[in-house]
């Protein structure tokens, strides 16, 4: 029987060859890899820890977590991180302006404190702290690729706090970049007398006199940051940082007689870009 040449199945169009369909989608993923490994990665993740004041006021050190960097939420924003303190910023990267929630967790000072007066106070518990910021950024002020930042964060736990910031982020100079940041923090009433304050009770129970402190401005502080990138991942993230108390918080016997007005911070983490 003979069939007709119609009938006779022809070539199979490229596309449904094996052979041709595996060179093609090996060549899909070398092109992807290629892009992708090309592409400047926008998310970094440093996780280390930090040595600081075992509560404000302290002249005893502690060992505290510490989580620096920035993770893109596409068009959600992206969230900033710093310490244990995280702020989602709404706003787009291209925008100078950023601005979302911030939150951030407070050490308790508890009976494991180094102090033994200040460990027979009444507990103050671990607190997280809920609030909102805002910053203005102005980019290539002192050279390309730099920015300066001003802006204010206010947020609330055991007590109302408001933060005026500054910061200035230098431009990369090789595997190398640093940023400077300064702060001053004002505190009302009911946070000062949670943390300074001395009352009666207090006073029978540690030997420390009596002492009411007010609202006002708090703490100031300067803080520096360096970045050494040991390959295009990984790199090195170092923190130092100052803070001095001011105002009825220096004045606090808890600080005066126990503590110390300034406290120092030093810190070392991995960072890893993705």
């Amino acid at each position: 029987m003979k069939h007709s040449l119609s009938t006779v199945p022809g070539p199979l169009p490229s596309w449904r060859h094996p052979a041709r369909v595996l060179a093609l989608g090996a060549l899909a993923v070398l092109t992807c890899s290629a892009a992708a490994a090309q592409s400047t990665p926008r998310n970094l993740l440093g996780v280390g820890a930090i040595s600081v004041a075992e509560f404000e006021g302290s002249a005893d050190q502690a060992v505290r977590p510490l989580l620096i960097g920035r993770l893109d939420l596409g068009r959600y924003g992206s969230l900033r991180l710093a310490g244990l303190s995280v702020q989602h910023n709404l706003m787009s990267d291209d925008s100078r302006w950023a601005f979302g929630p911030v939150l951030s967790m407070r050490a308790a000072r508890d009976e494991d404190v180094e102090d033994t007066v200040v460990r027979r106070l009444r507990e103050v518990d671990g607190t997280a702290e809920f609030g909102a910021f805002v910053e203005y950024g102005f980019r290539d002020t002192l050279s390309q690729g730099d920015r300066l930042s001003v802006g204010a964060e206010a947020k609330g736990g055991k007590g109302n706090q408001l933060a005026l910031t500054a910061s200035y982020q230098g431009a990369k100079r090789g595997a190398f970049q640093y940023s400077v940041d300064a702060r001053a923090v004002w505190a009302n009433d009911k946070y000062m007398d949670r943390y300074f304050s001395v009352d009666a009770d207090n006073s029978t129970r540690s030997g420390l006199p009596t002492y009411v402190a007010s609202g006002g401005l708090k703490s100031m502080g300067l803080g520096f940051t360096g970045t050494y990138d040991l390959n295009r991942q990984w790199s090195l993230i170092g923190r130092l940082g100052v803070t001095r108390l001011v105002g009825d918080a220096s004045d606090s016997p808890i600080v005066q007689l126990r503590g110390d007005t300034n406290a120092a911070s030093v810190g070392l983490a991995i960072g890893y870009r993705f």
